[in-house]
């Protein structure tokens, strides 16, 4: 029998271990807990880090000179209050808010914004619009402490769009004195920014820490203390920690929002934030040259054949939309949006007794065998049932599809240079939602594009011939409204060519507990929230709606 003093020492080293080891339950209230499947490079400077993730990690410290319009969508006022460009088109200006400042206490000033954008341009940044950066910028002027005067090298319409997070990350303002002082090593180490977040801890493969700013925040003052963004991979998990309040708001694909929300969570979707697409590559080339998808009929009869409706409704679990044209969105400028939503109601229409005509028409009307290559873009693995759906309604009118399906790092390769694997051939395709339409353009369609869709330098067809000089006519035009009018007719060239089609309109998903967060709008266009955290409230100041 053990002794009474071995006893008391058993008892008390139980009751030490548990109220020393935290329950894996809810964290505490003032902690807002946001779990992802992934961070990126997890590297806490702006010119560090390539991918679309870092949105989610940079955002809560860094401001971008350029903002969002958080109703619509699209750019919006963000360090800078406002800009101008003069009349020959070739500079810009920013005016920058009074009374910003860094966490350290140093004022947000126009030199910061000046060093910001050439560290950005350096040769040691791998931002990923850091190239662009390099062949736009002609030189950078401070005129006053809140004035900066960006010189272009030629008229560049969307220049400041692209320093908006809207876009990318090139748009971070980061604080002169402070790197100067601790080096680059320093600042890595401990970043300081200007937004509603300040950083605290970060480590690798695990989470990154924040605490909210005590004074007032133009983008919205945190009503939490602390952010915490918790990397987990597996959704199921994800999903898990918010029904027991462990992370009070997870991202999730659509097949799981059926189970998100028998689990009591409410679900927060983020329109324009992707289209799902199909492309055909290579028909410009004479290898091409007797597939039948040369035929524009055939190429419009396999868009009348998907009931995109079906799709919407049981791939997407209803929480998609239908699309505008390629690459356009309901927030895009430079653009007749009503125009091309009424095109796409008829457009892109389920008819398929349409599509068995035009078949015939065509010298099909047993359809032709055709490979198409079923990938998904990272972060979209829905993008393989939609991929399924679509090859199951061009079966229905005698297509032989050949379903290929292949991740997307096989895959990638294959749409660079000569694409000899893919010319004569269709696959599943993803674009992102931007400002502006032109920049996917001139990489997808253009004869000196990645993708070239339309031609090359050795093979520029006369459609690709038209394409070069829509989106010249777009990127060179300093009038607005004739700007918006040449969009509309670069539009027109790809919309009526039937080579890149729009399958739909996906959003960014997103579970919440609402025992942990209040109900909040997301930003059009914008699935990840670091720009969306300071605006969140907790669930007793604004409780969901039923």
């Amino acid at each position: 029998m053990p002794s009474r003093g071995l006893t008391f020492l058993v008892l008390a080293f139980w009751l030490l271990a548990a109220f020393a080891t935290p329950p894996a339950t809810a964290a505490d209230k003032d902690t807002l807990v946001i779990a992802i499947d992934t961070l990126g490079a997890q590297v806490m400077d702006p010119i560090a880090d390539t991918r679309a993730p870092h949105a989610h990690y940079h955002a809560p410290v860094w401001d971008s000179l350029v903002g969002f319009d958080l109703e619509r969508g699209g750019i919006g006022p963000g360090v800078a209050e406002r800009w101008e460009r003069p009349a020959d088109g070739k500079s810009w200006t920013f005016y920058l808010r009074r009374g910003q400042r860094f966490h350290n206490g140093d004022p947000v000033t126009a030199h910061d914004v000046k060093f910001s954008l050439e560290r950005t341009m350096s040769p040691e940044s791998i931002a990923s619009g850091a190239a662009a950066l390099r062949r736009a910028i002609e030189r950078i002027e401070v005129v006053d402490d809140l004035t900066v005067r960006v010189h272009t090298r030629g008229v560049i319409p969307h220049f400041a769009a692209s320093l908006s997070r809207a876009v990318f990350m090139e748009g971070s303002v980061m604080p002169k004195k402070y790197f100067e002082k601790v080096g680059e090593k320093g600042f890595r180490e401990k970043p300081v920014g200007s937004g509603p977040w300040k950083f605290v801890r970060n480590v690798p493969g695990d989470r990154i820490e924040y605490e909210a700013v005590d004074y007032p925040h133009w983008r919205g003052t945190p009503q939490f203390k602390r952010l915490m963004l918790l990397l987990v991979p597996e959704q199921s998990t994800r999903l898990a920690m918010v029904r027991t309040g462990e992370a009070s708001i997870a991202s999730l694909g659509p097949e799981a929002i059926k189970e998100a929300r028998a689990g009591g969570m409410k679900i927060v979707s983020v329109p324009g934030t992707m289209q799902a697409v199909y492309q055909f590559w290579g028909l410009y080339r004479p290898e091409a040259k007797a597939s039948p998808l040369t035929d524009v009929r055939v190429r419009e009869a396999l868009s009348l054949a998907i009931d995109r409706q079906q799709i919407i409704d049981h791939v997407m679990a209803k929480q998609a939309q239908w699309p505008l044209p390629f690459a356009t969105f309901r927030y895009s400028s430079d653009m007749d949006v009503a125009r091309w939503d009424d095109w796409a109601k008829t457009a892109l229409r389920h008819d398929p007794a349409r599509a068995r005509k035009l078949l015939a028409d065509a010298g099909h009307p047993n359809g032709f065998p055709l490979t198409f290559w079923n990938t998904a873009l990272p972060g979209t693995p829905f993008m393989v049932q939609i991929g399924e759906a679509v090859a199951g309604f061009w079966e229905k009118i005698g297509v032989k599809v050949d379903m290929k399906t292949i991740e997307w790092g096989a895959f990638d390769p294959m749409g660079r240079g000569e694409q000899k694997g893919l010319v004569g051939t269709a696959s599943m395709y993803r674009t992102a939602g931007r400002p502006e339409p032109a920049p996917r353009y001139i990489t997808t369609f253009i004869s000196t594009g990645v993708q070239h869709l339309f031609g090359d330098s050795q093979h520029c067809p006369a459609i690709c011939q038209e394409a070069d000089r829509a989106y010249e006519a777009v990127v060179s035009e300093k009038d607005d409204a004739r700007r918006t009018a040449a969009t509309n007719r670069m539009i027109e060239t790809v919309a009526r060519s039937w080579i890149a089609v729009p399958i739909i309109e996906g959003m960014g998903y997103w579970a919440v507990n609402p025992k942990r967060v209040g109900f909040f709008k997301p930003i059009p266009g914008r699935h990840e929230f670091g720009d969306v955290a300071e605006r969140m409230p907790r669930p007793e100041q604004k409780p969901w709606p039923n």
